[in-house]
């Protein structure tokens, strides 16, 4: 029977959170832009420089064609098990995080790793939908880029503040963590097998 080498694609849902609020919020920004430049041009010419107006108008593509792109990038951020590696993905970010730097694997309450208590008001009502969500947590010897790149691209809640590592929020940990020690599994027996010496051979 053949092992399987690929895991299923899950989505980073705090990621999703992110993108989620952001949609809503340009929409409705990008939409009273619009209103706003639509009555200037239409009753209200005077109000406004022809020039001032494109202006407007510009706001407001450009707010809007955001709005799209957070809508549609919601579901573009994943992570995925592999053969010898877990493949994370974000529209702006592509790495891999190699089995040698996995220390362990362990699920956590993601309200436990990061308390509302400790959280600011913004935060609470972003993080609050995935206060209940169980977590699984890679403990790393070492981040796949520097750690400066990797919090550029990534919120700070997927970092594990205990010590290297990353935290990661899908809709089914339970799937997610099976592929990963399955996967994880094979890839260290391999290993094993790769040094061990041959019969007869001298240590």
């Amino acid at each position: 029977m053949k092992t399987r080498q690929t895991g299923s694609r899950h989505p980073l849902l705090l990621y999703f959170r992110v993108m989620d609020r952001l949609w809503r919020s340009t929409l409705v920004l990008g939409v009273l832009l619009l209103a706003v430049w639509g009555y200037t041009w239409w009753y209200g010419r005077d109000v406004l420089h022809e020039q001032e107006s494109m202006w407007l108008l510009l706001g407001a593509v450009v707010v809007l064609s955001f709005t799209l792109f957070a809508f549609f990038a919601r579901r573009m951020a994943y992570v995925q098990p592999r053969r010898d590696h877990i493949r994370l993905v974000t529209p702006f970010l592509r790495t891999n995080i190699s089995y040698r730097r996995v220390l362990a694997t362990h699920p956590s309450e993601f309200g436990q790793l990061y308390p509302p208590k400790d959280a600011t008001w913004a935060q609470r009502r972003l993080l609050e939908p995935l206060y209940g969500r169980t977590a699984i947590v890679l403990e790393l010897s070492g981040y796949p880029l520097p750690p400066a790149l990797l919090r550029f691209f990534l919120a700070p809640q997927m970092f594990y503040r205990r010590r290297k590592g990353i935290v990661l929020l899908v809709p089914d940990w339970m799937a997610f963590s099976t592929e990963v020690d399955s996967l994880l599994g094979t890839w260290q027996q391999l290993q094993k097998q790769r040094n061990r010496p041959l019969p007869g051979s001298i240590r």
